[in-house]
């Protein structure tokens, strides 16, 4: 089998150009344990080289160097009939191959943990070959490109089976990754790589993300508001490889309703013809908003808000759930008045009455976890706006359960949590105080990158 060089003996290497230039290669790794003189025989007849020799040129020069050895004696001394290959290189085909001229381009990708040693070594053949399918068959894997690094082959064969859940391969960027066996919050942009790619590539369920979030306690009631929520994690395990949030599986909730439908509101704007202005997730806020409206206590001032304008909110939510995400029933009612007073006021009735169940929910929180989060929480350089803004109070809230659902990932042996790259640097400080790991995406796959090259 080819192994990995170790560190501290690597080959000098130079390329060959005559046989002068081979024998200064041959002297550059006379020290590797193979005499000078075998390595000179080797310039004049490679063919008589043994099994273990062979190996030992592929290791310290390469496949393309010891190929480049055969076609110089071919073309130097062209035979005259025929040659039978020695019975120990027709049993060593599975290395021998490598290193021909028409196969010395073919590198294998499956590595295997030393177990004495460290560091991985090159796996050219198994018996079991035929273990896996598809992508994951272990015959494929050693041939198809991608480099992956099991610690046994016992981890290589439930990989095959899918039965493992911290490593797999990145599609997206091309990398091999092995995630830790603790608690790891993992920010990203949410346009780029994200935890998506990353829970698909390993396969586990213990993992959170700001995507999934939980219901609050007016959507027992609420046909509408349970649909909504419903629908938004239907299509959420799709893109997570199908993982299901079903009975008995692992909750991915990763907040609060309340802050988020605040914070969704926020970023909303009506323009000069009444068009409503928002981006998609802000758009599905709005339209959750509406349903959470209908569910509010009959006696506050929402609902009665709700109530007075019934059937336009109703075909305005059902509008923003459709797969154009239009506001337009409200345009319209907004044009017909000259105003966008429609608008403004039930923000304002859902912000305060979502404020109330938020305060409420806040304070079943710990005074230490109310401290610990007052003493770390910052505002990042690149963030909305000033902490008093009203679109910084819903992400601050939004932070503090995140916080909340963080620590009790890490109680319940999660192994990921994913938010947005935003929250992570307002909350960089306060997770290395609670002792939880952190790091950014970008950082996270460049060190899987380097700790698992795809060579």
């Amino acid at each position: 089998m080819q192994t990995h060089q170790q560190p501290g003996k690597v080959a000098q290497q130079t390329t060959t150009t005559g046989t002068a230039e081979s024998l200064n290669m041959v002297e550059n790794v006379t020290a590797q344990g193979l005499s000078g003189a075998a390595l000179q025989r080797a310039t004049k007849l490679p063919q008589a080289m043994s099994p273990a020799q062979m190996m030992h040129l592929q290791r310290t020069i390469g496949n393309r160097s010891v190929g480049e050895l055969f076609k110089q004696q071919s073309a130097a001394n062209p035979p005259a009939r025929a040659v039978e290959k020695p019975a120990e290189l027709t049993a060593a085909a599975g290395t021998i191959q490598a290193a021909s001229p028409s196969q010395s381009d073919i590198q294998r990708k499956v590595y295997i943990k030393r177990a004495l040693i460290g560091g991985y070594r090159n796996k050219t053949k198994t018996g079991r070959g035929n273990e896996g399918a598809g992508e994951r068959n272990v015959d494929n894997m050693i041939v198809d490109g991608k480099s992956r690094y099991f610690n046994s082959k016992d981890e290589m064969s439930q990989y095959a089976a899918k039965t493992t859940e911290k490593i797999g391969y990145v599609e997206k960027t091309n990398t091999w990754i092995r995630i830790p066996d603790e608690l790891t919050v993992i920010g990203e942009i949410h346009t780029e790589t994200t935890l998506e790619d990353v829970v698909k590539a390993v396969g586990t369920d213990k993992f959170m993300h700001e995507a999934y979030t939980e219901r609050p306690a007016e959507a027992a009631d609420n046909p509408e508001l349970e649909a909504a929520i419903a629908k938004r994690e239907v299509e959420r395990n799709a893109k997570f490889g199908g993982i299901s949030t079903g009975p008995g599986a692992k909750s991915h909730y990763a907040e609060s309703f309340y802050p988020k439908v605040i914070r969704g509101l926020q970023g909303i704007n009506v323009i000069y013809d009444y068009r409503v202005m928002a981006s998609e997730a802000e758009k599905r806020l709005f339209g959750m908003a509406i349903r959470f409206a209908a569910g509010a206590d009959e006696e506050s001032v929402l609902y009665q808000t709700y109530a007075a304008q019934e059937d336009l909110w109703q075909r305005t939510a059902a509008s923003l759930e459709g797969d154009d995400q239009s506001a337009e029933p409200l345009t319209e009612a907004m044009k017909a008045a000259k105003s966008k007073d429609l608008f403004t006021t039930f923000v304002r009735e859902v912000t305060a009455y979502a404020t109330t169940k938020l305060q409420e929910e806040q304070a079943q929180a710990s005074a230490v976890d109310k401290k610990a989060f007052a003493d770390n929480w910052h505002v990042a350089k690149s963030d909305y706006g000033a902490a008093d803004t009203e679109i910084m109070k819903a992400e601050k809230a939004r932070d503090f359960s995140m916080f909340q659902h963080i620590k009790k990932a890490k109680s319940e042996g999660y192994l990921l949590y994913g938010l947005g790259d935003l929250h992570l640097k307002r909350l960089k400080e306060l997770l290395t105080a609670e002792g939880i790991k952190s790091v950014n995406m970008n950082k996270f796959m460049d060190d899987q990158k380097t700790t698992h090259p795809q060579t």
